[in-house]
């Protein structure tokens, strides 16, 4: 469980699909634990209760977190999806707060759902299950959280290693904490960038908008594989449990992503690489306009 991890986890976000079908048997042999979406951005998908149901039943080596917005949904109609998942086989949920939007509605609060799954918990014992919350990289909502009874936490989402360091001081981590996973996109364009920034991912530095700038169009998507490994080992030393690679398509979740993030070939990139790359390239720039202006 994500609540009481056994080691470094490392899971992605995945998507249901807009229409039925045996799309989630693609997991099969690839992610040991997903991150199920529940309709972001307004696109209307299958139920992710219902694709996590579908998962533990046809692949049940495959652990499934549900995502719980409490968007369009009051604590009711919450509770009747959670208990429709756990009589299938569906254990852990990580309540967000979805989509805000002048036209949505949340029709209950976050903090309210935790609550009270937390005493269904009691109420359907002996049945386990574990209730997870995002949080913002800041001491004071995470320690709020924990209170309100988050068993789990994720926090981000990062595409710079130099991010990983400062978010886990502003968390202020404490031996005994539940567990906090950091979400991690890898930057594949500046355009990609610039949009996910504008929804509230944790900005890049200079130095990686700079390197990302100057690399080869045909060379920035392992660039930017190579930079979300960086991330991934600077979260393990910085007191993460774990990793979620999320903004993936689900065909590039179960097959580039995982053939990538197990490719020993293709090697992390670090802050101090990125940095040292941008220095030399700023020198490189100074000495060749230096010689464009110095006679022969």
């Amino acid at each position: 469980m994500l609540s009481a991890p056994d080691g470094w986890v490392e899971m992605v976000e995945v998507n249901p699909p807009r229409l039925p079908s045996m799309l989630h048997r693609e997991l099969r042999g690839r992610w040991p634990r997903v991150l199920i979406t529940d309709n972001p951005f307004k696109q209307v998908r299958v139920s992710p209760y219902a694709f996590a149901a579908r998962i533990t039943h046809d692949i049940p080596e495959v652990q499934p977190t549900v995502v719980c917005s409490t968007r369009d949904r009051n604590i009711l109609a919450i509770e009747s999806e959670v208990r429709g998942a756990l009589a299938n086989g569906v254990g852990s949920f990580l309540v967000v707060q979805g989509d805000m939007l002048p036209e949505v509605e949340h029709w209950s609060n976050n903090y309210e759902i935790v609550e009270h799954l937390r005493n269904l918990q009691e109420a359907v014992s002996p049945v386990e299950f574990e209730v997870g919350m995002s949080t913002r990289s800041r001491s004071w909502m995470f320690r709020r959280r924990i209170e309100v009874g988050g068993q789990f936490f994720t926090t981000g989402p990062v595409m710079d290693p130099e991010s990983v360091g400062p978010c886990a001081e502003r968390l202020e981590l404490q031996a005994g904490d539940p567990p906090v996973y950091l979400e991690v996109t890898p930057p594949f364009s500046p355009g990609w960038v610039k949009r996910l920034e504008g929804v509230g991912t944790v900005k890049i530095s200079d130095a990686l908008r700079d390197r990302l700038a100057s690399t080869p169009d045909s060379q920035r998507r392992d660039f930017a594989w190579r930079i979300a490994k960086g991330i991934a080992n600077r979260a393990r030393t910085s007191g993460f449990a774990g990793v979620v690679l999320m903004g993936l398509r689900f065909e590039t979740a179960v097959g580039e992503a995982y053939d990538v993030w197990h490719d020993s070939a293709l090697s992390p990139i670090d802050s101090a690489d990125i940095e040292a790359a941008s220095e030399s390239h700023r020198a490189g720039a100074s000495s060749d306009q230096a010689g464009a202006v110095t006679p022969s």
